[in-house]
């Protein structure tokens, strides 16, 4: 299923390989089935790995209560491409090492960026949509922890300047498979923001994708209970 295969320095897109990989059942690449502690860079590159020509459009939601935002998802190019229906919106999202933009349908730049909301009702913005995170260029290694029976390393990024809400975001990934297990975010006092996890995946003509992914956001006073919890959904192919 996982391709061995890294993506060139500033492009590709780390939703469209979380779109491809679950949590279990993927191949073993040499990087994490040999190699005892390794490089953090390395391990990122296969989290975002996917190919720049490769082309998909899926229909998905965010939900949230009795919120429900359909949206299509195109990928070209290694550009994230979504078009919300009710209220039409479009972000196309640009992810890499050196810089990300977002955009809406006429190239124009959003001005929040990343920390703009996707849509009323749901605590989501493009960052958490996109996992632009993952593109962020100081990675550390912490160590190994279980996430439901799966061994994982631990990886914390920092963004190296005040470009986004979080100062942290701690990955744990499958130390087999290289498959996002848990994602965390937080802010500049250390504290919890998010808190993202894969809940469950599909086969679609043949292939794992995701099926849905929770995201939960915290407030600053109190870690143990979220202030509200949104679901992505990806519902299947789009003929469009």
């Amino acid at each position: 299923m996982m391709k061995q295969a890294f993506i060139e320095r500033g492009n590709g897109c780390s939703f469209f390989f979380l779109l491809l990989v679950t949590m279990m059942g993927c191949a073993a690449t040499p990087a994490f089935a040999q190699e005892k502690a390794p490089n953090p860079q390395e391990l990122l590159r296969v989290a975002r790995m996917a190919s720049t020509t490769q082309e998909a459009v899926v229909k998905g939601q965010l939900r949230a209560d009795s919120l429900r935002a359909p949206f299509i998802l195109r990928v070209v190019f290694g550009r994230l491409r979504f078009e919300f229906e009710n209220p039409a919106r479009v972000f196309e999202v640009r992810l890499g090492e050196e810089a990300s933009g977002v955009f809406d349908g006429n190239g124009n730049e959003v001005k929040k960026g990343m920390r703009e909301p996707v849509v009323a009702g749901a605590d989501v913005t493009i960052e958490d949509l996109s996992l632009g995170f993952l593109y962020w260029p100081d990675a550390q290694l912490l160590g190994e922890e279980s996430v439901r029976t799966r061994k994982c390393w631990i990886i914390d990024l920092r963004p190296g300047r005040r470009g986004s809400e979080f100062a942290v975001v701690r990955v744990w990934l499958d130390q087999t498979s290289g498959a996002l297990m848990r994602i965390e975010g937080y802010d500049w006092e250390g504290k919890l923001l998010r808190r993202f996890e894969v809940v469950s995946g599909q086969r679609i003509d043949g292939q794992w994708m995701l099926k849905q992914m929770r995201i939960e956001r915290f407030g600053p006073q109190d870690a143990s209970r979220p202030l509200s919890r949104s679901y992505l959904e990806i519902l299947g192919k789009s003929e469009g």
